[in-house]
């Protein structure tokens, strides 16, 4: 088994997720993005368990510091991704956000606008007698 392999390959496969999921939500693809979410959550374990397998593999070998080190820079980058992601996401969702409130203030326009032209409706009895 080689875990510092199988980390990296795990650490490209975010990658891949990520710029792929930064894809979508520029292209307002929300079942890519919810596939690649769900592939990310899925995916965090493994990675969780290459992690320690591989910093074990890298201590017997004595090269700890040095993978740990470019493990780190790994990170920071998917980090990165993660938050331009984040940031994608909130611009999208506060742009459908202004969106629906002017669908709605719309809606409560028509409806003002229909009231104020409806005939008045008149009762069907006037009186009783």
């Amino acid at each position: 088994m080689n875990a510092d392999r199988d980390l990296h390959q795990a650490c490209q496969e975010w990658r891949r997720l990520a710029e792929a999921e930064g894809e979508a939500i520029r292209a307002g693809n929300w079942l890519v993005v919810h596939d690649c979410q769900n592939a990310l959550r899925d995916l965090q374990p493994r990675l969780s368990e290459l992690n320690l397998q591989a910093r074990q593999e890298w201590s017997r070998q004595g090269c700890e510091q040095e993978k740990d080190k470019n493990l780190l820079t790994v990170i920071h980058s998917l980090i990165e991704l993660e938050r331009r992601n984040y940031t994608w996401l909130n611009v999208r969702r506060e742009a459908a956000r202004a969106h629906l409130d002017q669908l709605e203030q719309a809606g409560r326009d028509l409806k003002r606008i229909r009231h104020s032209y409806a005939p008045a409706q008149h009762a069907t009895w006037s009186s009783f007698s």
